[in-house]
């Protein structure tokens, strides 16, 4: 009887396998060769399941942004307010130093999306972008249905992403303090968007 294998399963089960390889030579420097030693498979089974190295890189950065984002769920399902709702979307992934070699990683990525990129690369981006601005579109809703926030404030979601996208770069070039950074701009920020008493 044949064995069937589930193909979407059997790649994510190499992605997680390859995790920690990415993370220690980077994007770059990884290799076919690398990925399929450390899965335990043949070059040419990797190929079954990708067509490139980018290919099992998306796959690998998705594993991350899954479990970014279900740690960020968690937190927001907690009964908290909205202020510490988009405390911890900023902040969650500064947190811990895998967190922070992720980052590294997704830094990486940026790198060559914006200096080499492919489309594939850009539409990936994207993707990881809209998911994003899904959550803080929900964190504004809540905040909105409790009466914390001010009602209409989805239009800031693009200023809240680029915030982090700063964050991002910055705490990597400019060695800034990744926690007093997002306190200090979250007291203004909250102050245009906190609902007053009338």
């Amino acid at each position: 009887m044949a064995i069937i294998v589930d193909k979407e399963q059997k790649r994510t089960d190499i992605a997680c396998a390859c995790k920690e390889i990415l993370l220690e030579y980077g994007i770059k420097n990884l290799t076919i060769s690398h990925i399929a030693k450390t899965a335990g498979i043949g070059k040419g089974t990797v190929y079954e399941y990708f067509e490139n190295k980018e290919d099992i890189v998306f796959e690998i950065i998705t594993v991350f942004i899954s479990e970014y984002e279900q740690r960020l769920l968690e937190v927001l399902k907690k009964d908290i307010s909205t202020k510490e709702k988009i405390f911890y979307f900023l902040y969650i992934g500064f947190e811990d130093e895998e967190s922070k070699r992720q980052l590294t990683l997704y830094r990486e990525f940026l790198a060559i999306t914006m200096t080499s990129g492919t489309e594939e690369m850009v539409a990936f981006n994207i993707e990881c972008r809209n998911k994003f601005a899904l959550l803080i579109t929900d964190i504004f809703k809540d905040g909105m249905q409790r009466g914390d926030i001010c009602e209409g404030l989805e239009h800031l979601t693009s200023a809240l992403l680029a915030f982090k996208l700063g964050l991002i770069v910055e705490t990597q070039t400019a060695n800034l303090d990744t926690q007093r950074e997002i306190t200090n701009f979250l007291s203004l920020f909250y102050t245009l968007i906190e609902k007053k008493d009338t």
